[in-house]
């Protein structure tokens, strides 16, 4: 091709819009996606479509003995270092949003083993130790008959499955931390509205017109959103940062180790600790934990990591 050729290909008014026509057609259509990262659900609900969410979608990537042993080591001697301190440990397991919708996923992605990792994990943990944690499946499916608590064009939950997974884990640390403040919301509190569609219809390059009907609060949590710096962060910005933030109604210190899911816990959470400092890492190395712990000096310390993410407990 000349090069007058690829200018006029790269320049051409109409370009982008007619592919963005085109790639609608495909995916709406006939259910085609021409970008490798995202897989095709039904319904409209999109996955993505990476080699290691694949294999984590087809539970073709089991946990071997070893690896299982490994986590339950490492899990304990977390747990441990931070009993002797006085301090509190969970570990919260997010399920990706094929674990709650298997029914929207292709019939070109078939399983080849009723046991995911999580399944393992969550077995192995409850036979051979005493750790502390959470598995959030229980309370997704049992809210998806009900009001979605996923988005169907993005790879996170939303903002009411968000606050199912901070009510969850509230009402679980008031064994240990009485009277921790927990916001009343119902489903009732939230509503539907039509936004642009999330980060997998970006990836598609259809953003406006593959749009999502997002379950948000009816009124914004926000009186103890603001950093410790007084300075509200963008979603970008919260994904990527450490950052702390203070609210006089809450009654403990919390350190966070935490993925993309918890973004849109932390107008909760926030709500409920008195500090609460967010490290975007999660799980983390015993020595990162030994070395955060005395600076932040939290009454309970809480790893949230994605399932689809679970591949070593120190990251």
């Amino acid at each position: 091709m000349c090069i007058r050729d690829r200018y006029y290909n790269d320049h051409f008014g109409l370009r982008r819009p007619l592919i963005r026509w085109y790639n609608h057609v495909r995916v709406v259509g006939l259910g085609v996606s021409d970008s490798k990262w995202v897989l095709i659900g039904k319904d409209g609900w999109l996955f993505q479509n990476a080699p290691v969410h694949l294999r984590d979608m087809r539970n073709a990537w089991p946990f071997g003995p070893g690896e299982l042993h490994h986590w339950a080591k490492m899990l304990s001697l977390k747990q441990a270092w931070l009993k002797q301190q006085g301090i509190q440990y969970l570990f919260v397991f997010a399920p990706s949003k094929h674990l709650i919708y298997p029914e929207k996923l292709p019939l070109s992605v078939n399983r080849v083993s009723p046991l995911s990792r999580l399944d393992q994990l969550v077995d192995y943990l409850k036979q051979h130790t005493k750790v502390n944690f959470l598995d959030l499946r229980p309370v997704m499916l049992e809210a998806k008959p009900h009001l979605r608590p996923y988005h169907k064009t993005d790879t996170h939950w939303n903002d009411y499955g968000a606050f199912l997974a901070y009510r969850t884990v509230m009402e679980h640390l008031q064994k240990e931390l009485p009277n921790i403040p927990i916001l009343p919301l119902a489903p009732d509190d939230f509503m539907r509205v039509k936004r642009p569609g999330g980060d997998l219809a970006q990836t598609l390059d259809l953003k406006e017109s593959l749009t999502e009907i997002e379950i948000v609060p009816r009124e914004k949590v926000v009186r103890c959103g603001k950093n410790t710096d007084n300075k509200s962060l963008t979603i970008a910005e919260k994904n990527q940062q450490e950052f702390a933030t203070r609210c006089v109604t809450g009654k403990y210190r919390a350190l966070l180790f935490r993925d993309s899911y918890s973004v849109t816990m932390m107008p909760y959470l926030s709500e409920s600790f008195e500090y609460i400092y967010y490290h975007p890492a999660s799980p983390v190395p015993l020595k990162g934990l030994k070395h955060l712990v005395p600076r932040v000096k939290p009454d309970v310390v809480i790893e949230l990591r994605a399932s689809r993410w679970l591949r070593t407990p120190e990251g």
